[in-house]
């Protein structure tokens, strides 16, 4: 082992983590193994020793004395280190542990050595954006073999930490017209999804309970007529989000909804038009993240 080069009192307890971290920045400013703690065995063979005092109770403001041992500790030199609450522990201790080499390094002249410190390299976490609300345009089936429907969908959900499902909030609205008749399903779900990345792909499945509401009203050359009806289902839906990270995002999405039962609608007592209990559809949109 090498003989140390200073011997390092602590003037009050410090979490071992930071200790290590004040200890091999100083080893990198004065040579692997140069210094240790007071306490270690190997200390009484340092030349220097060094005391690290605390100048205030939250430790942001720090005294680093150094002096050869034998010297009155009145004649050591000394620096002061004074911190902000925005510098990190291991920032600080980082600093303590270079500044004690740099005034145990013996230097070519008696003039002061004042070390010059570079903060040390801060990383930068990524932002979580565990929250994302979407809002699409959809088209799906309509009325029994008489064209598609149209409309509006919306999301909410949130990405629990730690594991790659998400609780799923949806509301969605569409209407179609056809035979003198329009109608407007109203549709509102939850659910649970599992994502996964493809690169920059972001690809979800869901699968929800869903409500609905059909609203209908003929107004035909012999009658006007409305109504409306309820029924529940299910509904699972494939989406692709590109890019898969960021504030924002676009959105592709399939999904098929299986209602209890088809709804027929009829003027006068006479059966106009069906709606199919199994919906297709499809849908191009927007996502945020916050």
């Amino acid at each position: 082992m090498p003989i140390p080069v200073v011997a390092i009192q602590l003037e009050a307890p410090v979490e071992p983590q930071y200790v290590q971290q004040m200890l091999k920045a100083c080893d990198t400013g004065a040579g692997q193994g140069a210094c240790v703690l007071a306490s270690d065995p190997n200390a009484h063979y340092a030349r220097h020793l060094a005391y690290v005092s605390f100048l205030d109770e939250s430790h942001q403001h720090q005294l680093i004395e150094v002096g050869e041992r034998g010297e009155l500790r009145g004649s050591y030199e000394f620096q002061r280190l004074k911190f902000t609450v925005d510098d990190l522990p291991s920032e600080r201790w980082q600093a303590v542990g270079l500044t004690i080499a740099s005034l145990a390094r013996p230097g070519p002249s008696a003039e002061p050595r004042i070390p010059v410190l570079e903060p040390p390299q801060r990383i930068e976490e990524p932002t979580v954006r565990s929250w994302r609300g979407a809002v699409s345009a959809r088209v799906g089936s309509g009325f029994l073999d008489k064209g598609a429907s149209a409309g509006l969908g919306f999301s909410l959900a949130y990405d629990l930490p730690g594991v790659p499902l998400f609780p799923l909030v949806w509301g969605g609205w569409r209407t179609a017209t056809a035979e003198g008749v329009t109608a407007e399903w109203w549709e509102t779900g939850v659910g649970l999804g599992a994502e996964t990345s493809l690169g920059d792909v972001r690809i979800a499945v869901s699968g929800l309970v869903v409500g609905q509401l059909l609203r209908a009203s003929a107004n035909r050359a012999e009658s006007s007529d409305s109504g409306s009806s309820g029924t529940t289902g299910v509904s699972g839906a494939l989406q692709l989000v590109w890019p898969a990270s960021g504030p924002a995002g676009a959105t592709l999405g399939l999904h098929v909804l299986q209602v209890a039962r088809a709804t027929e609608i009829s003027s006068s007592g006479t059966v106009i038009l069906e709606t199919p209990a199994t919906n297709y559809g499809a849908s191009l949109g927007l996502e945020g993240r916050f």
